[in-house]
């Protein structure tokens, strides 16, 4: 095969590829946009729910449990040592707490835990959007909920990344079970309307799905941030790649076509040659 080809060929790889990282840095934009914008909503939101929790008064005290820990990681590529700097401080946070059930969202987490001899108890994929948290959240409270009544899991933290600029990002620790009422939450009367301990279980159950939902859209903004800072990267290094291989075809091409001349010109002079020589012969075969 001719380096001409071999060239061609790569040059069509390469912009099939910046192709494929342009795609992926606009749709890591929009929903790191998207994400960004519904931020402060979710935090007003949670922070409506725990202004309520005074209701609740004091937690009961409870049977030891072992402590849980809700793993948000990724399912995409292009975010660099983005899940493996969160499974760091997931086993870190457990090696403190203590082991319990290990939830993991995101199953690019799953080859940093298994190195460490850890298996996550439960997999979910990891929310690629905005419009997929509900169907992750629900089914997942629910699950948490149902394990916390069976008494097999206690405290929960939530370990995820917090958006710190595009590109960069912190692994920080959420704690969101038990749910008590802040500090500055002020005491209320129960409603007459509602038994206590059925109202309390509403406010738990929306007091962790908004605690939550305000998580994962941080880990969203986090994960689209580093991505596209990533593909921008990647984008600049397939453009320098494919005009340098584009120079080269050319230059290989601009060599076969001169190469491709010459030939044509000593052909043509060797042809000249060669008649000029039959004609001298002629001549002097007539000359005798």
């Amino acid at each position: 095969m001719s380096r001409e080809r071999v060239l061609q060929r790569r040059l069509h790889t390469l912009e099939t590829l910046d192709e494929a990282v342009g795609a992926l840095r606009a749709l890591s934009a929009q929903h790191f946009r998207v994400a960004r914008r519904l931020l402060p909503a979710a935090r007003a939101y949670r922070d409506e729910i725990a202004s309520v929790l005074g209701v609740l008064g004091r937690p009961a005290r409870e049977e030891e449990a072992p402590p849980g820990v809700v793993l948000v990681a990724a399912d995409l590529g292009l975010v660099g040592e983005y899940s493996a700097r969160l499974v760091r401080e997931a086993l870190a946070l457990r090696a403190e707490q203590g082991v319990g059930p290990l939830f993991c969202l995101g199953h690019r987490a799953l080859a940093p835990l298994a190195r460490e001899g850890v298996r996550p108890d439960r997999v979910h994929p990891a929310p690629a959007s905005v419009g997929s948290l509900s169907s992750l959240l629900l089914p997942l409270v629910d699950e948490i909920l149902a394990l916390r009544r069976a008494g097999s899991l206690g405290a929960l933290w939530l370990v995820a990344a917090r958006f710190e600029g595009a590109g960069h990002f912190r692994a920080v620790r959420v704690p969101v079970l038990p749910v008590v009422a802040p500090d500055g939450a002020a005491p209320r009367a129960a409603s007459p309307y509602s038994e206590p301990a059925h109202l309390r279980a509403v406010l738990v159950r929306e007091y962790l799905y908004a605690t939550l939902h305000e998580t994962l859209l941080e880990a969203l903004a986090s994960e689209h941030g580093k991505r596209l800072v990533t593909a921008e990267s990647a984008r600049s290094w397939l453009v320098d790649r494919i005009d340098a291989t584009r120079r080269r075809a050319g230059a290989i091409r601009r060599e076969v076509s001169t190469q491709e001349v010459l030939e044509v010109v000593t052909t043509a002079r060797a042809a000249r040659r060669g008649e000029e020589e039959g004609a001298w012969t002629r001549r002097g075969f007539s000359g005798r």
